[in-house]
């Protein structure tokens, strides 16, 4: 039945588009047969004239000579017109069209039929929504049968540690990574294996969105002195190279990554992003002089990590010009875009690049304007303040700056806030203050890292 409904329907529509070539029409006449019909009319009319005398002999001589003239020329161009036309004057192509009306189903049947379903059932949108939540509760319903499992399984055994590691994968696919991360943690507990180790890391890491937090470094330190530069290792290099960047030492992210980018295979498919990391490294290099100094800021990224790697490469001062020129361009896209958020803390950083801190102050406090609940902007003006003191002590305002920042949930996390506050708090207001945040910052950083042996010698000098 639905066959014969779906050919009529495929018929109807090519006799609709059909139609209008299948209706037989006469064709018009030609225009030149028209003009000759008027002109014998008006030299009868100009004969009728002279007869009642409303024309003398010069006058219908001179209207008789010029319609003459014209019926002349458009006889010359009516002769074929005038004659009957072919029978089959443009049949052939009706039949062409006709046939590839007729095709154009029949074709598309001979590739439906191998290939289509016909007889799979319709699902509208409220069964696949169904389907999907009955999906969902049967993954919840065999969690928690695994959860259920685990606890009655005796800590330590082999059937216990898979079932942690299945129960973090299953969570690490549900993107719940708080949950994927205490499960791969049992796991390790059982068994500290350095892949196992990276998991566990990667979740801590994806939970922190992005951030490496202090216990995940740990467990990749761990994982790399295990597997050293072998296969194997790669996750844990990328990642503490990513840690390092966070503190604010590309030297020592590009420690990690170059040796990772040259011993990756060929065909992995995270080189793409490996390479964007080492470009944003080197910039950041780049304008900090080439010192690597660990201060506690993101890398700058105004322009694009390829041009900002290309600049790199070059002079200093052809540098500067290639910078400055992109730079230039992003303020005037900015100024015609003003509500781009993301735009103005691109313009702070590279203005920071440049050592430009008023203006890289300015495009932060626009960001800021825009989106004063968020701790980037807080955190790039912050920067730009210290860059216009230039090594001096940090001016008033980054005091109420940093205490307005840290006052925002979160905050205490960012390790460059807890920095300027400290800073800030020790020259301008409270030095107990000053002492509690650089001992969060203390936790809050790698033990080995510049910027944990710095925090810790500026504490030493706050000491009551």
């Amino acid at each position: 039945m639905i066959w014969l409904v779906l050919g009529l329907c495929a018929a109807s529509a090519v006799a609709i588009l059909l139609w209008p070539l299948l209706r037989v029409r006469e064709a018009a006449p030609d225009r030149a047969l028209y003009d000759v019909a008027l002109y014998r009319a008006q030299l009868a009319e100009i004969e009728r004239d002279r007869a009642r005398g409303a024309l003398d002999e010069k006058g219908h001589a001179a209207a008789l000579l010029e319609v003459q003239r014209r019926l002349l020329a458009a006889s010359a161009g009516a002769d074929d017109a005038a004659a009957p036309r072919a029978e089959g004057q443009g049949v052939a192509g009706r039949w062409v069209l006709l046939l590839a009306g007729l095709l154009v189903p029949v074709l598309a049947l001979a590739i439906y039929l191998p290939a289509g379903s016909p007889d799979l059932p319709a699902m509208p949108l409220a069964e696949r929504r169904a389907a999907e939540q009955r999906a969902e509760a049967e993954a919840e319903t065999l969690l928690a049968a695994l959860r259920a499992r685990l606890a009655q399984l005796p800590p330590d055994s082999a059937q216990a540690l898979e079932g942690w590691l299945l129960l973090g994968a299953a969570e690490r696919r549900r993107e719940r990574f708080a949950a994927a991360a205490e499960a791969f943690g049992r796991a390790h507990a059982i068994r500290p294996d350095p892949d196992i180790g990276t998991d566990w890391a990667e979740m801590l890491i994806a939970d922190a969105d992005g951030r490496v937090p202090e216990q995940a470094r740990a467990l990749l330190r761990a994982a790399q002195a295990a597997r050293a530069s072998g296969p194997g290792s790669e996750r844990a290099r990328f990642y503490l190279g990513l840690a390092a960047m966070q503190a604010g030492d590309p030297a020592a992210a590009l420690g990690f990554w170059r040796p990772l980018l040259q011993e990756a295979p060929a065909e992995a498919p995270w080189l793409a992003l490996l390479r964007q990391r080492i470009a944003e490294a080197e910039a950041a290099l780049a304008g900090a002089g080439g010192a690597g100094a660990a201060r506690p800021a993101a890398p700058a990224s105004g322009p694009s990590p390829e041009q900002m790697a290309a600049a790199a490469a070059m002079p200093a001062e052809q540098r500067a010009a290639m910078i400055g020129m992109m730079v230039e361009g992003l303020a005037a896209r900015l100024r015609e875009t003003p509500d781009d958020v993301e735009g103005w803390q691109r313009l702070a950083r590279a203005r920071l690049v440049l050592r430009e801190g008023r203006a890289a102050r300015e495009a932060a406090m626009r960001a800021r304007a825009l989106r004063p609940a968020e701790i980037e902007p807080y955190a790039l003006e912050a920067e730009a303040l210290a860059q216009i003191a230039a090594g001096s002590a940090p001016p008033s305002e980054l005091l109420g700056l940093m205490r307005a920042a840290l006052a925002l949930p979160g905050a205490e996390d960012d390790r460059r806030l807890l920095w300027y506050g400290a800073l800030a708090e020790a020259e301008h207001g409270d030095r107990a203050r000053a002492r509690t945040l650089f001992t969060t910052l203390l936790a809050r950083t790698d033990a080995d890292s510049p910027l944990h042996a710095e925090a810790r010698r500026r504490l030493e000098a706050l000491a009551p």
